[in-house]
């Protein structure tokens, strides 16, 4: 009887009457028919994936959440195990709906962080009718893994036996100054600030994502980095930061400071450093990690906060496009 009370309490937390008329009917059925598919075949994890991304695309940021804890008890973390799939095999559907393979192996194989050869070759031994399970399938991700870092140290010492007529590039961190040299705007120019979704360039270093940082567009864009800083007072679905900073912090929203931040950033990394921040609470957080001399790739997906941050940095934003993204990431 507790736990009935409970669900029935957490069902009057969300309230459809606040949608639009044809985006509440649209939701209210997406949550039958995800009810119905909970048996998680691999097809039926795809397809919840697709009906959570066409939810969460009509439901207002912080919506998304609380949608999913009233109706399925949900974290944000299993909705995007749900989502990677869809959006990792979106054009493979036909293939899933014909394999017997276990829901956590889809999950493992949907991150981001996964070769797209890997996932092709698992999906065929599937489909040729071979066993495929858990273990093996880490195993595999960690030996492919393996492969490309000693790849790239490869390269790297190709490059440096290389002769070259280049002069090495000298850094040089001057953080009174260093707002002179990229032109900056001021406080009161936010009114002229208007961004739309996408990455954009701060001075020469920085880089700021408007959209969902838990997507493939945030997550294959960012570089290796020496700290990630997670200020977030929800689940969180950034798994991934473990395997792309040397040092991944997690802060409570309502309990952290510009000075808390500045301390990290001044005991994890060093002038010249990479710093991954997933959520932009704090608008002057660019302006410090400019002002250390270190390289933000930031994000959010609230347009405000991206917008407020711009301004506290004092840098003119630059859109990017998506080959040029890659060409700088690259």
């Amino acid at each position: 009887m507790g736990n009935t009370n409970r669900q029935i309490q957490s069902l009057a937390l969300f309230d459809y009457g606040s949608l639009q008329p044809d985006h509440r009917l649209v939701i209210q059925q997406h949550t039958g028919e995800i009810r119905k598919r909970l048996r998680r075949s691999a097809q039926d994890v795809w397809e919840i994936g697709q009906r959570l991304a066409d939810v969460r695309s009509r439901l207002k940021h912080g919506q998304f959440l609380t949608w999913l804890k009233t109706e399925f008890g949900w974290s944000q973390r299993t909705a995007y195990n749900f989502i990677n799939v869809y959006e990792t095999f979106g054009d493979r559907f036909a293939k899933l709906a014909k394999v017997d393979i276990a829901t956590s192996v889809l999950y493992q194989l949907a991150a981001p962080s996964v070769s797209e050869e890997l996932r092709t070759q698992v999906l065929d031994a599937a489909e040729a009718g071979e066993r495929i399970t858990h273990q093996a399938v880490k195993s595999a991700i960690k030996q492919s893994k393996a492969a490309k870092k000693s790849l790239d140290a490869s390269a790297s010492v190709a490059e440096l036996d290389e002769p070259t007529h280049k002069k090495p590039e000298i850094i040089t961190v001057i953080p009174k100054s260093v707002e002179k040299i990229d032109s900056p705007m001021t406080h009161q120019s936010l009114s002229d600030v208007t961004i739309s979704p996408g990455w954009y360039r701060l001075a020469s270093q920085h880089r700021l994502f408007y959209g969902d940082t838990a997507s493939s567009s945030f997550v294959q864009a960012v570089p290796q980095a020496k700290l990630a800083i997670a200020i977030t007072p929800e689940d969180w679905a950034h798994d991934w930061l473990v395997e792309q900073a040397d040092s991944v912090v997690i802060l409570p929203e309502d309990e952290t400071s510009l000075a808390t931040v500045e301390k990290l950033l001044l005991l994890l990394s060093k002038p010249g450093d990479t710093v991954i921040l997933p959520w932009l609470p704090l608008a002057e957080l660019i302006a410090v990690i400019h002002r250390l001399g270190r390289i933000a790739y930031a994000g959010d997906p609230n347009r405000g906060r991206c917008q407020q941050a711009i301004a506290a940095a004092g840098l003119k934003p630059e859109l990017l496009s998506d080959t040029r993204i890659a060409t700088l990431v690259g």
